[in-house]
Formats: C-alpha cells, sequence, structure tokens
C-alpha cells in the first residue's frame, strides 16, 4: 500500500503561524493540533522561517550561518503568506 500524500493547504500555514508566533508552540504540538506528521510541520517551519533584522524593523530572507548577540538573535518567526507564495 502506498502512502498518499497531500500539500499544505493555505488555511494550514495561517494555522501554523498562529502556533507558531502567537502561542510559541513547537513543533510536534503543531502537528497534533493540525493533524500533520511531525517532519511536515518541521519542513515546513525551516522553509518559511525569517529572522528580524536590526534595520529598521526589516527582515532578512535568509538564515545567516552564525548568530552573534543582539537583535539578530531573536527567534525567529514563521510567514504563512510568505510560505504560501512559495508554495
Amino acid at each position: 500500500m502506498r502512502k498518499v500524500y497531500s500539500h499544505l493547504s493555505a488555511e494550514e500555514r495561517i494555522r501554523i503561524d498562529e502556533l507558531r508566533n502567537r502561542e510559541g508552540l513547537g513543533v510536534c504540538q503543531i502537528a497534533l493540533r493540525i493533524g500533520r506528521d511531525k517532519s511536515t510541520v518541521s519542513r515546513e517551519l525551516r522553509r518559511g522561517l525569517w529572522f528580524a533584522s536590526n534595520e529598521n524593523d526589516s527582515y532578512r530572507p535568509y538564515r545567516p550561518k552564525r548568530l552573534k548577540t543582539g537583535a539578530w538573535t531573536a527567534r525567529p518567526f514563521y510567514s504563512a503568506m510568505t510560505a504560501q507564495r512559495k508554495a
């Protein structure tokens, strides 16, 4: 029997956004809440994470190799709309 895979919907991405950024939940808790496997949620978060910049409240579209202290070390956040556009 083959496994059936499906893409995340825009609604699921918005729900991940809410659970991650507003409620501060981790991958396992998010996966349980939306009914998806934790590896799916983990990959989605890895693709859509952004780090806040310390200049003009803008955002960096990539992850730095090595983080330093200061504004760059703020917790990364997930953007549902960005992830939906990428998908």
